[in-house]
């Protein structure tokens, strides 16, 4: 029976998580243990029971190959009390991140509710310290119907506006600090307003001159490659996407309720001697932009803030991605808004079947964004950018009125960050 009971003995040592603190009690006799343990099965297989320990016979290498079993034992469970414990940390980390996430969204459907839709204004941060300027953006926060701040945290220079820890900011040598966490926090609560950080992401000519192999690079120059000033980081390459997301991160930290990425593109620069890490063609460029944007979304909603992405105007009409990665029906389920840029003065003569389209700013906007809702872009999910310079007082209002007319939200954008008080009152039928 020696054998049997051994055979169940190393089966139970091996299999069965004993609690490992008996073992670790002096005062415990192992084999006693053991027999309580076995007996049921013992019996079952042999009909008898073990009265006592004296019926086991141990063989010297049964005797070390036991204790070897207690030792490998006691070390799987204290792996199991670790692997638990991450386990635990990790179920906890992952529980908050969804709790964040419903938050984020729960605040969101809150403040528009309560305050009639995102209605929102541009504000170069250059000009966060600027007191005659920022004087004049909180008048029209606080006359008007505007209830947004789209804020820049990384600007179209490749610089961020607030103390970061990200390394290769040391490295570059980028900050211009203009805000911190308590001045935003400030704004925000004084003003109940819905701030959304404007992040630049894949044209930046500091990250692209410092890193140029993480950067879009030109054959025929031998050189990074650049265009009117802009340089462009390369979508493909994982030290610009980290880059870019950790950024992402510190400013969603900051307090912003949503992080907006811009120049989430390619270069819009048809050139064969561009080369990047993976060959550019359409379902490298949009899978790029969109693996992106999707990595971006699920860690920012986990931070506790909402996503969105600017895009050109044209993107709506347009079924090709036009060599910049953007298109919409694949980028519309990567983020939780977009922004296209239907600015009545970027569209050529003729568009939509006005030879000035800029003199039409009512009608291009609502056939743009009409092209967008037709392809299948969600009401809630559309928020234009509508056109805030190059126009008259009257010419801005019916860029609003159009975006309205349509129940959309909308952001008004003028880089000067010069906006009339009158711009935001009600166009009547």
């Amino acid at each position: 029976m020696n054998r049997v009971v051994f055979i169940f003995l190393s089966i139970l040592l091996i299999v069965f998580p004993l609690t490992i603190e008996n073992f670790e009690n002096e005062n415990v006799n192992y084999f006693e243990l053991v027999k309580n343990i076995t007996n049921e099965l013992v019996h079952t297989v042999v009909k008898a029971e073990v009265k006592n320990h004296s019926e086991i016979y141990l063989t010297d290498d049964e005797m070390i190959l036991f204790k070897n079993k207690l030792n490998e034992l006691e070390a799987n469970n204290l792996k199991f009390k670790n692997d638990l414990f991450k386990n635990y940390e990790s179920s906890i980390n992952q529980t908050n991140k969804k709790v964040n996430k419903y938050l984020a969204i729960y605040k969101y459907d809150k403040f528009k509710s309560q305050f009639g839709g995102i209605k929102g204004i541009y504000l170069n941060s250059y000009d966060f310290l600027n007191v005659e300027k920022m004087s004049s953006i909180k008048k029209i926060i606080d006359e008007t119907v505007v209830n947004t701040l789209v804020i820049d945290v990384k600007t179209d220079h490749g610089h961020l506006m607030y103390d970061s820890n990200v390394r290769e900011s040391y490295e570059i040598n980028n900050e211009r600090v203009k805000f911190s966490k308590a001045s935003l926090d400030e704004l925000k609560t004084n003003h109940n307003l819905y701030l959304i950080g404007r992040i630049v992401a894949f044209q930046d000519p500091l990250f692209a001159k410092t890193y140029e192999e993480s950067s879009v690079f030109n054959s025929k120059t031998n050189s990074i490659f650049s265009k009117n000033g802009q340089y462009f980081l390369d979508p493909s390459n994982q030290k610009s996407r980290n880059y870019v997301l950790n950024i992402a991160i510190e400013a969603c930290q900051l307090g912003f309720d949503e992080i907006q990425f811009d120049y989430i593109r390619y270069p819009d620069a048809m050139n064969n001697h561009l080369v990047y890490e993976e060959e550019s063609n359409f379902e490298n460029r949009t899978r790029n932009i969109n693996s992106f944007l999707y990595e971006a979304t699920k860690i920012l909603h986990g931070e506790g803030c909402l996503v969105s992405a600017d895009i050109f105007g044209y993107v709506l009409q347009s079924k090709s991605d036009n060599g910049i990665g953007q298109h919409l029906e694949t980028i519309v389920k990567s983020v939780d808004f977009i922004s296209p840029m239907v600015y009545p003065s970027h569209y050529s003569n003729g568009s939509f079947g006005y030879k000035y389209p800029n003199k039409h700013p009512y009608e291009v906007v609502t056939a743009a964004l009409n092209d967008g809702l037709y392809r299948g872009t969600k009401v809630e999910q559309l928020r234009p950018y509508l056109q805030g310079f190059w126009h008259t007082l009257e010419d801005v209002r019916l860029n609003i009125k159009a975006a309205e007319d349509m129940g959309l939200d909308w952001i008004i954008w003028n880089n000067s960050s010069v906006y009339d008080t009158n711009y935001f009152t009600k166009i009547e039928s």
